[in-house]
């Protein structure tokens, strides 16, 4: 009879030893998911921030591809955005919450020279929010919008689209997709791809140690080009151009129907490129017609007219002044908006708030 004891004996110490080995495998992932495994470089600008560019560090998360990690001394609150930290008490005012990219988070200006918060020294009651990131296009300022932005309880929602690149942006981001027409979320993109391929914390961790010069050398580049994107330009009737107004159409489509669904106001600025206002060498290199030049801008307000969403844009504004006053909104070093320049587009929505009786300035 002592065997079979044995034998059971035996069987449950090697239970025993694999519910063990199965327990600490969960463990491991946990930890390796919630507290180890962050993805992380220094972002590749270090002639921003007055220098300090190459401070800032990008984490890669696989739903929005990438976010600045919080810098306490670099001006990035705990959300990873150019601001001080959010709160959803209002104190008295209203709020808005400013979207877009480099544009709007302003690297190359001092934070209070950035054009949320010049908007909200000329607003009267309001507080802007500034939630521009670097390298961002339109789908993943919509995912930033519904991560952070309603639960902030804006009154407003402004987006602020680069007429340079965001098409591109959200080509290649491939956030987002159409399937038969429809929009839906990608199953990959290529942070996914390439850093959260598995479903294992462990394994991707491992992964990213061994290759992870090779994959930050395919995904930076990615992430954050700025190359102008002359789809819409050039070929018009091809079949990427349509794919992409479909898209771009769709997705600021969707970021309308759920600000207006929170009852929220909303309105979408048009920033004409540096390109377009001051310097178009790289449209003659490319050989662009210069019948052409504001495709991109007119094809966000087609857009917007058709979506009903409420817009502003700049390119009649700036093109009025004459050109070394035009050139001075921007800032030729790296072609975004000059602390000049962020005021005068502040400026005109301020005024246009206040024409709809909005606010007061």
């Amino acid at each position: 009879m002592q065997l079979p004891s044995r034998i059971e004996k035996l069987f449950a110490n090697l239970f025993l030893i694999l519910i063990s080995i199965f327990l600490m495998l969960v463990i491991s992932e946990l930890l390796m998911k919630f507290f180890f495994f962050h993805p992380s470089y220094n972002l590749r600008a270090p002639n921003m921030l007055n220098g300090h560019g190459a401070e800032l560090k990008v984490e890669l998360i696989p739903d929005n591809l990438y976010e600045i990690q919080p810098n306490k001394r670099l001006g990035i609150n705990k959300d990873g955005f150019r601001d001080n930290d959010f709160s959803v008490e209002k104190l008295g005012r209203k709020r808005i919450v400013f979207l877009g990219d480099s544009f709007v988070m302003g690297l190359n200006v001092k934070s209070e020279e950035t054009m949320p918060k010049v908007l909200e020294k000329q607003l009267k009651g309001w507080e802007v929010d500034n939630m521009g990131v670097v390298g961002f296009g339109p789908d993943q300022e919509l995912n930033v919008l519904e991560k952070y932005g309603f639960g902030l309880k804006p009154d407003m929602v402004v987006e602020a689209i680069c007429s340079l690149n965001d098409s591109g942006d959200i080509y290649k981001d491939g956030i987002y997709t159409l399937t038969d027409g429809v929009l839906e979320v990608a199953k990959n993109n290529p942070v996914k791809s390439m850093v959260f391929s598995s479903f294992s914390s462990i394994i991707n961790q491992i992964n990213f140690i061994k290759n992870k010069d090779y994959i930050l050398g395919s995904l930076d580049p990615l992430l954050f080009d700025d190359t102008y994107d002359l789809t819409w330009m050039k070929y018009r009737d091809s079949e990427e151009s349509n794919y992409k107004f479909a898209l771009m159409k769709d997705i600021l489509g969707k970021m309308g129907d759920e600000i207006k669904s929170k009852n929220i106001d909303f309105l979408a600025i048009i920033i004409p490129s540096y390109n377009n206002m001051c310097d178009d060498s790289s449209f003659k290199e490319n050989k662009v017609d210069p019948n052409s030049y504001f495709t991109n801008e007119n094809v966000y307000q087609q857009i917007f007219e058709t979506e009903k969403i409420p817009y502003i844009n700049l390119v009649p504004l700036f093109l009025k002044l004459d050109k070394p006053i035009r050139c001075s909104l921007y800032d030729a070093g790296n072609a975004h908006l000059s602390p000049l320049g962020n005021w005068y587009a502040a400026q005109i929505i301020s005024n246009y708030m206040e024409s709809r009786g909005q606010a007061k300035n």
